[in-house]
């Protein structure tokens, strides 16, 4: 199985080799090449990829939100 390592600019898993030590200032922390790429390109690049980025991470939370309700609802309705 292929290690995955977890990106602090997008906040989610990938695969070892699409990602690099990065040196920020708490120290070194792997960040993906694609977001690596994006920082490196011109402002309009950037802020479309963060963008795009943080839609990516709001539909995640909001799937991970609907799994925990239904989890929560199926907990409740098989102790009540």
């Amino acid at each position: 199985m292929t290690e995955m390592l977890f990106c602090y600019c997008c906040r989610v898993h990938h695969a070892k080799d699409q990602m690099r030590p990065f040196l920020t200032k708490q120290g070194y922390r792997w960040r993906c090449i694609r977001s690596i790429e994006a920082a490196a390109s011109s402002k309009d690049s950037r802020d479309a990829f963060g963008r795009k980025q943080t839609e990516i991470n709001r539909n995640e939370a909001r799937h991970m939100a609907e799994r925990l309700a239904l989890i929560r609802l199926e907990q409740g309705l098989l102790t009540g």
